[in-house]
């Protein structure tokens, strides 16, 4: 199993880091969750189901900060051009861009998998089975994934 949950560590990093490169030219390194706690930035959080092949929950966690600042290159505009709603759109797509990375780098070829929207969280942190955390332009971000049945996610690694 701690294969298996060192080849989701390293999907995750990848393809976050991959993202983040693409859409707003940020690079990231991996930090321990109290360096990340340690800042007690305002965050924003968002959720998306993957529920084929395998049912589970992915959450992305990014300080306030950080997501304007991916947003002003993204959209090339000055952050007084900006407005919250853009920003949360921004961050679901951007969760969405990582999920569907995600998917197809662990799963085999061919195989087809089925995202649901994103939604924002509303809810505080849980006890999610993996939580990754990174910074990014000195501001922390994380994903967390969850499952009722982590054996089934640990399954289609095979």
């Amino acid at each position: 199993m701690e294969a298996k949950q060192e080849k989701i560590h390293a999907a995750i990093s990848e393809v976050l880091g991959e993202a983040l490169e693409a859409m707003a030219f940020i690079s990231i390194d991996e930090c321990s969750a109290e360096e990340a706690e340690q800042l007690q930035l305002q965050s924003m959080k968002v959720d998306l189901l993957i529920t084929e092949p395998v049912l589970f929950e992915m959450r992305l966690s990014a300080s306030t900060e950080l997501l304007y600042q991916i947003a002003e290159t993204m959209y090339t505009m000055d952050r007084e051009e900006l407005n919250e709603q853009l920003v949360k759109d921004m961050f679901a797509e951007l969760l969405n861009t990582i999920a569907g990375r995600f998917m197809t780098e662990i799963l085999p070829e061919q195989t087809t998998f089925t995202l649901s929207l994103p939604e924002e969280a509303t809810d505080q942190d849980g006890s999610a089975a993996l939580k990754y955390f990174y910074m990014a332009e000195d501001l922390p971000l994380s994903i967390e994934i969850n499952s009722a049945d982590m054996d089934s996610l640990y399954a289609v690694l095979d």
